[in-house]
């Protein structure tokens, strides 16, 4: 622990859209001693729902140990952090930049390959990104795109702070050129320094900075961050250093070993996995290194704001029939969904609605996060691999609303599961077995994790539950 060892309590906090949650444990016990939540206040003044947090955790574990308690907190409140990110070939450069935007907690607004056009750049302007990401080139290697580029962001009206994380051998150029125009520009080290390396921690590191100490968008951030003794950082990224600690266990406690993580919101589903990729029988891979721990975020795929998306991607008519309702009373059912973000269905159409959205929610977003194989034929038959192999997993956990309060949430997560017509093609597991985060703690084992490792895998382990 980086406190010594007098810390006892622990007070987490996650700063969401529609809640502020709140998990107290006892370091010392490894367990949780109180759990909360309340209506958002990110968009007034979020020191309104800390302190709604703090009483419930005072009156849960006295006021002296409140006071000594370590506070800690994450937040995905305003979308949670908005990238761009512009590299010179899809498969690579961009994959990998996309993979270290996802890795720090951040939503990709925009991505694009290639020389940047008046086009494209009006395209990033009006995306309405917090941070962009630029990168591309392995160590010694092109140069005139990123310069090309490097100049066309400068000379645009875009006032964000950007991150370069290319070729190094032009990164002070690049520097220079962002900073003649007045422009912030942090130098990271390149993502993909040679052919398949992957070395994305620096640029996470840098976004997360940026998340905290720039743009962070809750109202009343900074008297929230007075009471804790860390930078608040983005709920995503707590979530992913957690469930790697899982399964990965420490030197005291063994993990779960290897699983995908399917976690349902209003506006997003985001899904992680967590193991080594490996080449499918014997298959090319090509493209970007796929890491260890990764996780995507489908902006389209939620159950209250962005659940119109998914209802355009399924079709009205599709969905209606699989909600057993007509088309009209699906299209009010979603309009009231998008306009109320905070909705609880009350009745047993509105359930099975629901129920379907995040069934197809999961079903589309694990098949975007997975890899997948098939056949080229170019100097001969080759199987091509591209993106994660994802069959050798056996365990799916869910954690979110709809899958805490589902009845029987098992077949909302038993759309990870690869059909019979995928088999040999998408490369999700074809037998899994389900769990669920009952008390919703990831976020808070994310945070607790530096401080005492035992502690943060023993709550998250007590929180599973059969679904």
């Amino acid at each position: 622990m980086e406190r010594g060892l007098t810390l006892k309590f622990a007070i987490l906090v996650d700063f969401g859209s529609t809640y502020t949650k709140m998990v107290c444990v006892n370091i010392g016990e490894r367990k949780v001693v109180a759990t909360d939540k309340f209506p958002s206040t990110v968009h007034t003044d979020a020191a309104i729902g800390l302190c709604q947090c703090f009483d419930a955790a005072r009156t849960a574990i006295g006021h002296e140990n409140f006071k000594s308690a370590l506070k800690l907190a994450t937040s995905s409140a305003a979308g949670g952090l908005r990238m761009a990110v512009v590299g010179l070939t899809k498969a690579v450069s961009v994959e990998a930049g996309r993979n270290a935007s996802f890795s720090a907690g951040a939503k990709i607004v925009f991505s694009m390959n290639g020389l940047i056009s008046g086009k494209d750049l009006e395209e990033i302007e009006d995306a309405g990104a917090e941070i962009l990401l630029l990168c591309g080139g392995y160590e010694g290697g092109n140069t005139h795109g990123l310069l090309h580029n490097a100049t066309v962001l400068s000379e645009s009206k875009l006032a964000i702070p950007v991150i370069y994380a290319g070729n190094s051998f032009v990164a002070q150029e690049i520097r220079k050129i962002f900073m003649n125009k007045g422009k912030e520009c942090f130098l990271a080290e390149n993502i993909m320094p040679v052919i398949g390396s992957l070395n994305i921690e620096p640029t996470a590191d840098i976004i997360r900075n940026l998340f905290m100490n720039r743009i962070t968008n809750m109202k009343g951030i900074g008297s929230v961050q007075k009471e804790m003794d860390a930078p608040i950082i983005p709920t995503p990224a707590a979530v992913l250093s957690a469930g790697a600690l899982l399964c990965r266990g420490t030197k005291n406690e063994i993990g779960i070993g290897s699983f995908m993580l399917a976690d349902i919101g209003g506006a997003t589903t985001d899904i992680y996995s967590y193991i080594e990729n490996k080449s499918f029988q014997g298959a090319k891979c090509i493209g970007s290194p796929e890491p260890f721990a990764k996780r995507t975020v489908e902006g389209d795929m939620g159950m209250r704001e962005s659940s119109i998306c998914l209802t355009r991607e399924l079709g009205e008519k599709n969905l209606a029939e699989r909600c057993g309702i007509s088309e009209t009373f699906l299209k009010e059912a979603i309009e009231k969904r998008i306009i109320c973000k905070d909705y609880i269905a009350d009745d047993s159409r509105e359930k099975i609605i629901d129920y379907q959205i995040a069934c197809s929610a999961v079903n589309i977003s694990a098949r975007r996060h997975a890899g997948y194989v098939a056949k080229e034929f170019n100097d001969g038959c080759c199987l091509v691999q591209r993106g994660k192999n994802l069959t050798e997993i056996k365990t799916i956990i869910g954690t979110g609303g709809i899958i805490v309060n589902e009845e029987n949430p098992f077949p909302i997560l038993e759309n990870v599961r690869a059909d019979a017509s995928e088999t040999g093609h998408i490369l999700l597991p074809e037998r899994i077995s389900t769990l669920m985060d009952h008390d919703y703690v990831f976020f808070a084992a994310g945070l607790l994790r530096k401080y005492d490792e035992d502690a943060a895998i023993s709550i998250m382990k007590r929180s599973l539950r059969l679904t």
